[in-house]
């Protein structure tokens, strides 16, 4: 990677939400148990077979990706999973919303050999129900102790993630422009980077760029050549890119890009 960059401003607008919405039904099938630790929880699926995944409570909603290769079904407390057979390989990310404040962060990917189709899921969350007193708490205090609110560092990250995404419909407390939606911020013959859109609010704002590698070989992402001044965090899609595609599967992978987001102290006079 070359030296740290300057990046210019840029906003967007934002992309819609959605989610899915049915009924289907339980089952007691033997399942695969996972202890929820708040990481992403990746689920084996297979085009045209379902995958049930049960939830310590009943589902209220989620996100899921605009443009998807899955359809959902849900039940109370069950999560019904069809993939298309236009899944790509890294899957697809998803959020589950329950009805008591918890959300849990799931990949949909490709069974293989050496992970197999789950036919049935079951997500153990020690935060539900626990001792401590935080079952006792308002939803509200319950959903705010879940994840940090978005005038936070972590908590525009993770917003940005969601919007840029899982196209979840903007976030409480910050506008976007579309002022220079595509301008190129960075381009060294090895990396391009464009801007996605900018989340400006009063004391944090948030960048999200398109990052492409230009390369014949693979390449790691060096954050600090994202780096603006008052930057106080820095994620990404991905830290190694894929050499540039030279076929069309290899264009559908998508894993020559990555989306970069950066976090700053609130700019003066935009």
């Amino acid at each position: 990677m070359r030296a740290q960059k300057k990046i210019s401003a840029g906003l967007v607008a934002v992309m819609a939400a959605a989610f899915a919405s049915a009924a289907f039904y339980s089952s007691s099938a033997l399942a695969r148990e996972i202890e929820y630790a708040g990481a992403e929880v990746t689920i084996n699926v297979a085009p045209g077979e379902p995958t049930q995944i049960n939830f310590p409570s009943e589902i209220k909603g989620g996100y899921k990706p605009k443009i998807s290769n899955v359809d959902l079904d849900r039940k109370d407390s069950d999560l019904i999973v069809f993939a298309g057979e236009g899944l790509s390989e890294k899957g697809e990310a998803i959020i589950v919303r329950l009805t008591d404040g918890h959300s849990y962060s799931l990949r949909l990917r490709l069974a293989d050999d050496a992970n197999p189709r789950d036919d049935v899921v079951r997500i153990d969350d020690r935060r539900v129900g626990s001792e401590d007193g935080e079952e006792d708490l308002p939803p509200h205090k319950e959903r705010r102790f879940t994840y940090a609110p978005a005038n936070t560092v972590s908590g525009l990250m993770r917003e940005m993630v969601l919007a840029a995404e899982l196209g979840k419909k903007g976030i409480p407390g910050y506008r976007v422009s579309e002022r220079y939606r595509g301008e190129t911020v960075l381009s060294d013959g090895t990396m391009r980077a464009t801007i996605d859109r900018i989340f400006i609010g009063p004391n944090l704002w948030g960048y999200v760029l398109d990052t492409h590698n230009m390369l014949d070989q693979t390449q790691q992402i060096n954050p600090a050549s994202f780096r603006l001044d008052g930057t106080r965090a820095i994620s990404a899609e991905r830290w190694e890119l894929a050499p540039r595609p030279i076929n069309v599967e290899q264009q559908i992978s998508g894993k020559d890009k990555a989306k970069i987001y950066i976090v700053t102290r609130a700019k003066k006079g935009f």
